[in-house]
Formats: structure tokens, sequence, C-alpha cells
């Protein structure tokens, strides 16, 4: 309800012209309709699992709680929170574009060989065109566990983006330029998250669980804080048990793996994936390393989509985008640490990108939060 409450009060624009529409120009069009599919997926969502769970003790008739602390943000443990046991959080993040495939999109320019110009017929140059998207992003979300083996997540994230777009132009000659610039402003809602676990396994090493994730499109697409379409992602989540080879240091391994399918356009589908390790110090702090991935099932945009007419007869991408099917793969390191003992948890995160050269890439994405656990 609280966080109800404060999307209506964010809901309304700053700006009445949206992000997509300052860009709907012959030149940027594209670039502006693959930004408003893929800049939502930027935006890393915190794991739904808490810090710790919770087991049900038969000789005291009480949950006790799992010694260990999950370090992990971004992947999800094998095991549910507990019968009955709840868990709320509250995160921030700070998302800034950085690539479209490798190039810089503050930085673009497109000057050999000139363009023809799609209205006049004359050939034009872009010795800069410039692309500044700045979001904060603060996610409120809420833990339940239904059964021993079952819990279910919901998460909304609330928004407040800027963007600014920079173009030159020139004429062949280099005589006469136009400059044309523009910001616009925007703060609402994001795509609201549903999300459920079941435990499938329990072994003396390995636990394994299914998991379903219902993306709803309550962020605006125009404004780059929604996805615009209903998806629907089944994962399989497999984590070890702790291994203590000293009282004070622990081990314990993670895989995540499913598909996320957008159902108004199957082929715009990606597989998701993340490995990860956590490093236990005591009992009060754990720290976590891992690698996720996305990889999308076809291109950004057709081939040529990008591509314009050139003074030398030949068509050849703008600012040398291809669309090409993106294959982005992060880096996270994070971790955990309980400030009140089984009341309240701290958690903080950096993600950084190690293939610039794939898709629409952010700079280094910071993530801090708390959560607590009752």
């Amino acid at each position: 309800m609280w966080l109800a409450s404060v999307a209506l009060l964010v809901a309304a624009p700053a700006h009445a012209k949206s992000f997509r529409g300052i860009l709907e120009t012959p030149v940027t069009q594209p670039i502006s309709d693959a930004l408003a599919k893929t800049v939502a997926h930027a935006y890393p969502l915190v794991a739904a699992s808490p810090g710790f769970a919770f087991k049900y003790d038969p000789e005291t008739g009480a949950f006790a709680r799992e010694t260990e602390i999950t370090g992990q943000l971004f992947l999800e443990p094998a095991e549910p929170i507990g019968r009955g046991r709840w868990n709320v959080s509250l995160s921030y993040q700070w998302v800034r574009l950085d690539t479209f495939e490798g190039e810089p999109l503050r930085h673009l320019s497109d000057v050999r060989p000139p363009i023809v110009d799609p209205n006049t017929g004359d050939a034009i140059t872009f010795p800069h065109f410039g692309v500044d998207l700045e979001t904060n992003q603060v996610t409120g979300g809420v833990t339940y566990g239904v059964t021993d083996d079952l819990e279910l997540n919901l998460a909304l994230p609330i928004i407040t983006s800027s963007f600014h777009v920079s173009l030159d132009q020139q004429d062949a000659s280099g005589e006469h330029a136009m400059h044309f610039s523009d910001s616009a402003s925007h703060a609402g809602v994001g795509d609201l998250f549903l999300r459920g676990k079941y435990r499938l396994f329990t072994g003396e090493i390995l636990q394994a669980a299914a998991g379903l994730v219902l993306r709803f499109p309550t962020g605006d697409e125009d404004n780059f804080q929604g996805t615009g379409a209903f998806e629907v992602t089944p994962l399989v989540y497999v984590s070890t048990r702790w291994f203590r080879p000293s009282p004070l240091v622990g081990v314990r391994l993670y895989f995540n793996g499913g598909m996320d399918f957008d159902t108004e356009d199957v082929d715009q589908s990606e597989a998701v994936w993340g490995v990860g390790v956590d490093g236990g110090i005591g009992e009060r702090a754990t720290l976590s390393l891992a690698v996720l991935g996305r990889d999308a099932l076809s291109r950004i945009a057709p081939a040529g989509f990008f591509s314009v007419p050139r003074t030398d007869g030949e068509e050849r991408p703008i600012f040398g985008i291809n669309g090409d099917r993106p294959d982005v793969v992060n880096l996270a390191l994070g971790g955990r640490v309980e400030v009140v003992r089984n009341r309240l948890i701290a958690f903080a995160n950096v993600t950084l990108p190690l293939n610039q050269n794939e898709g629409i890439r952010s700079d280094v994405i910071p993530t801090a939060g708390l959560e607590v656990p009752f």
C-alpha cells in the first residue's frame, strides 16, 4: 500500500514530451525504437529471497533461523524463506546508459561517407550525436513463505529518469551547420514483478527449486521505464549446502537458469542465467561474486534497420550500429551484513559490464538497500 501511494504521487510526468518523442526524427527513430525495447532490461532486480531463511524444528516446535547469511543479490538460493515468515526490502540503484554495440552513446558521430538526406536529397554529416539517460530506481519488495517449500514475492520499482539528446548536423562542405538539443524528465512506476519459488529437492549437498517470474507492463515504455509487454520467465534454482573449511569461513555455490518469454513477440525472448559463489565471514556477513547473462534469441532490430543511403551509392549503418543479437554478460560483486540480530540486514553490490560490444550497456551500477525479516 505504501509503494502504491508513492507511485501515485510521482506518476505524473515532469515534462509533457516523452523520451521516445524526442527521438522521433528520420535519422534517430531506429535508435528510439531500440532503446524502448531494451533499456528496461538494463535495470537489475534484486532477488526475492531474503538474507536468511527459517527452518521448522520439530523438537522445539518453533522456527529456527539458518545460521548463514545469503550474499547473492541477483541469484536465488533453492531454499524458501519458511512457512509464515515475511521479509520486506527496500533497495536503491543508479543506472546510466553508456554504449550501444561498443559505441559511446553520449559521443556518437557519422561523417564518412556523407548520408543522403531522406527529405531533401542533400549530402549531410553528423559530427556529434549524444544520448544521455540517467535513472534513479527505488524498489520495494515483500516476500512471504506460504508453506515450508513455497514462497511468493511482489516487487515494484519507482523510477525517476532524466534524458538528454544533442545533435550537430552539417552539409558535406561543412559550411552550413545545425544544432539540436532537447531534454526531458519523467517519474513513475516501473514494471510490476510477481515471483514464486517452490523447492523440489533437498539433498546432503545440493538443493533445487523451480521458479516463475511474471512481469506486468506497468512501466512507461515511451519513457524507457518498462518493456511494454507481459513477460513470463520459468527458472531453475540450484544451490549447494554451505561448506565450512573453518568455523569462520564458509563457501556456497549457485546456479540459476531459465527463459524470459515476451508474450507479444516471442522472437524477442531471452535466455537468462547466472552462476555465483558466496564467501561467509562468521555468522553475520557474507561476500558474493556472480556472473549474470542474458542471451537474446534474435537481433535487436532486423538486418538493415539502421542502414541509411550514402553518397557513394551504398547503404551503411548509421553511427556504426547494426542491431545484432546481443549476449549480455555482467559481473556482480557485493554482499550482506546483519546489522541487528534477526531484525535488520544491509546489502550492497556493484554490477560491471563484461562485454561492452553487445547491445545497449550501462555504466557500473551500484545497488544498496535494507531488509527486515519477521
